[in-house]
């Protein structure tokens, strides 16, 4: 019992920091359990209606990366490279179908309304992601297994093994 409370008071306090940032690159990571392709869960972000699904680490560091595209923030400084036109013009047509931004979203701190998702993980981590340089994103991730440090990553390679070492009971 006392864990669930524990959880959800830091599940709150990420809430309230993500309203206050304003920032678009803020993301909660809800990881809802792990199997052996990885761990699988939810990627909540204030400026999307709705919640993007991920299964694996692979997956759930694509998808951050693809939420950065559609929120428009932070840019990236490289442009994808492809290994033929056939597989550009996959990535271009699947891009253009993306959940609906809500980039002029205004929050104030009393409609401050928790994710459903993120009460339901197993555990869950803020990531913000600062930068998208030399085709790879940086930034941090905080949460109860950080023990709400921020603990830096320098590449999406890095980051997908800090969450593929998370035991999930």
């Amino acid at each position: 019992m006392k864990q669930n409370e524990d959880s959800s008071q830091d599940i709150d306090k990420y809430l309230e920091d993500m309203a206050a940032s304003g920032w678009f690159s803020i993301m909660l990571i809800c990881m809802q359990g792990k199997t052996q392709d990885g761990v699988h869960g939810h990627i909540c972000s204030y400026y999307l209606k709705d919640p993007v699904p991920f299964t694996g680490t692979g997956d759930m560091v694509l998808k951050m990366d693809e939420i950065c595209n559609w929120l428009g923030a932070p840019q990236r400084t490289t442009d994808p490279r492809f290994m033929n036109k056939e597989m550009k013009k996959r990535y271009e047509s699947a891009a253009a179908a993306h959940p609906q931004g809500l980039k002029d979203r205004l929050l104030e701190r009393s409609s401050l309304v928790p994710f459903p998702e993120a009460r339901k993980a197993k555990e869950v981590l803020i990531a913000i992601v600062k930068y998208r340089q030399n085709s790879t994103m940086q930034g941090s991730i905080r949460g109860r297994l950080t023990n709400s440090v921020d603990v830096n990553f320098r590449s999406a390679l890095e980051l997908m093994r800090m969450v593929q070492m998370i035991e999930i009971v």
